[in-house]
């Protein structure tokens, strides 16, 4: 199995946060859930660091109600679009 370092290009892993954002709001989430999987799997190292990159941007000093509020939003407007 080929291992990849870290991505030191941070402009591209910050790309591939928001393409993964975009994903979770416009795909059914049973397929982001297997291709995130299979991504974790083969590329360990650059999927934490995706992860990591998600985790900062997120306002943790906010209530989390609001974070509650936001995601249940998402998944709302997900539902929406494919009604």
């Amino acid at each position: 199995m080929k291992r990849y370092g870290p991505y030191v290009d941070y402009d591209k892993l910050a790309d591939g946060a928001i393409a993964l954002c975009e994903q979770v709001r416009d795909v059914e989430p049973a397929v982001t859930f297997a291709e995130l999987a299979d991504r974790c799997v083969r590329d360990p190292q650059r999927m934490a660091q995706l992860l990591m990159c998600l985790a900062v941007w997120v306002d943790i000093d906010g209530p989390a109600s609001a974070l509650t509020a936001r995601a249940e939003a998402v998944a709302r407007g997900r539902v929406r679009r494919s009604a």
